[in-house]
């Protein structure tokens, strides 16, 4: 019984993804993501610069949480981008 339950999640996610796969985003969403990607980086230097000068005790930890998300991010907007190309050679 728990092979069946498996196999039916494994099913959903996999239509799921295929989905997202070849389903554009709508454009209100891709400017956004463009939008905060392009300030991302500033923010998150300006976020780990303030932390190091106050010493904050989990500066090294919270740093590099702004330093994935701002990757995170960056790599949405990479698949954004590749969205959009994908649409103009249609």
């Amino acid at each position: 019984m728990c092979l069946k339950k498996l196999l039916v999640l494994a099913l959903v996610i996999g239509v799921a993804l295929a989905g997202c796969a070849h389903t554009r985003p709508p454009d209100a969403v891709v400017k956004a993501i463009h939008t905060v990607n392009r300030y991302t980086p500033e923010y998150v230097a300006e976020a780990n610069q303030a932390l190091e000068q106050t010493k904050h005790p989990d500066a090294e930890r919270l740093c590099g949480i702004g330093q994935r998300l701002a990757d995170a991010l960056d790599a949405l907007d990479r698949w954004a981008m590749t969205q959009e190309a994908a649409d103009e050679r249609r």
